[in-house]
């Protein structure tokens, strides 16, 4: 090949050399953003799951969620009841921001139960970083997070949550934050072998809708963004410490940092802040309902951020 020909086959390699760095640099961007590469489907879709308990775990450039049904209250001589979870994903992974989870929504319908286990599911969406959990409560900087939520009646997602509306169709549930907490690294990470249980109750629909230890009395209280929290402790029925944060009134909206509601609480018989936290999920504890009932939550973003 002679020299004109090398020079212009240089620069007919160069253009694409120069488009494929830039490709590249850009897709490197994305991710490092959470966002998709540029060769990536935009595709939404939504799936149901029905399953009494199934881990979905959205393909995600940012931080990773699993979410789950969690009909762990359900048994063989529940009837009349149904749960199934809707979860509305992009097929390139990529969200608003590093910590966005995707869309998703709950229908159900379950008969009371007894009172002594009346609560049939959790479903719920779990924070999944084995790079952040367990981590030591003192080593927490902020437990941050964002959402917007509805309840409804019927099967439509609703934009506004109709109290009027959830009484006459009979509904009890929360809608909560659920922690679990202890001293082993290990033990923290299990919903069954944590000592501790500190949940965040942003609502609660329903007479029958009752944090442990409420027959006791509140402990102590905490203003969060304007809202007053109100501490119960009890014990459950697998002999966990249960702390429970109850709003006063309905919290839809919210873009805070409930980081604060986990200290000061050795003194009540709660966790040391050289405990560990393991695990975070939001969702909404389902108790019974006569009618049809959707809990639907558009947007929401937890994060635990170290120091």
């Amino acid at each position: 090949m002679g020299l004109k020909s090398l020079i212009s086959y240089g620069f007919l390699i160069l253009p694409a050399a120069v488009t494929i760095g830039v490709l590249l640099g850009l897709q490197t961007y994305r991710e490092s953003q959470g966002l998709s590469g540029p060769f990536t489907s935009n595709k939404v879709e939504t799936n149901t799951y029905c399953q009494l308990a199934f881990g979905i775990t959205p393909a995600t450039g940012g931080q990773q969620y699993t979410l789950n049904p969690n009909q762990w209250g359900v048994t063989e001589d529940t009837t009349g009841s149904a749960l199934c979870m809707n979860v509305t994903t992009n097929a390139n992974g990529s969200y608003p921001t590093n910590i966005t989870a995707p869309a998703w929504s709950i229908t159900w319908q379950y008969p009371q139960g007894s009172d002594d286990q009346p609560v049939h599911a959790f479903p719920n969406i779990q924070i999944d970083r084995s790079d952040i959990f367990p981590i030591e409560i003192n080593s927490v900087s902020a437990v941050n997070f964002a959402a917007e939520w509805a309840y409804g009646a019927g099967e439509t997602l609703p934009t506004t949550t109709d109290v009027t509306a959830l009484t006459a169709a009979g509904l009890n549930a929360n809608v909560a934050i659920d922690m679990f907490i202890d001293s082993d690294p290990n033990a923290a990470t299990s919903t069954v072998d944590a000592k501790y249980e500190v949940m965040i109750w942003l609502a609660d629909f329903g007479a029958a809708t009752q944090p442990i230890g409420l027959a006791d009395g509140a402990v102590k209280t905490a203003d969060i963004n304007g809202t007053t929290f109100s501490l119960y402790y009890g014990t459950n029925s697998l002999s966990q410490k249960v702390l429970t944060w109850v709003a006063t009134g309905t919290v839809q909206n919210i873009d805070t940092d409930f980081g604060p509601l986990l200290q000061g609480l050795t003194g009540i018989g709660g966790p040391a802040t050289s405990d560990y936290l393991g695990y975070m999920a939001f969702g909404s504890e389902t108790l019974y309902s006569s009618t049809n009932v959707t809990l639907y939550v558009p947007s929401l973003s937890m994060e635990v951020v170290p120091k």
